[in-house]
């Protein structure tokens, strides 16, 4: 009996160009207790929020 453990599992580097998948790194932008992938849209927030006068 072989124990499964003891195989190499292949790298996730592997397995991504095995299928073609690539990664890309991403910036957040953090407003209070939110998270925003465009800085656009975190200024935006932000100008709501001074507008209204609420935090």
């Amino acid at each position: 009996m072989t124990d499964k453990t003891d195989t190499p599992q292949p790298t996730e580097e592997v397995v991504m160009a095995k299928y073609g998948i690539t990664r890309e790194r991403t910036d957040y932008y953090h407003l209070d207790s939110f998270r925003y992938t465009s800085l656009k849209d975190a200024v935006a927030q932000a100008k709501r929020i001074a507008n209204t006068g609420s935090v």
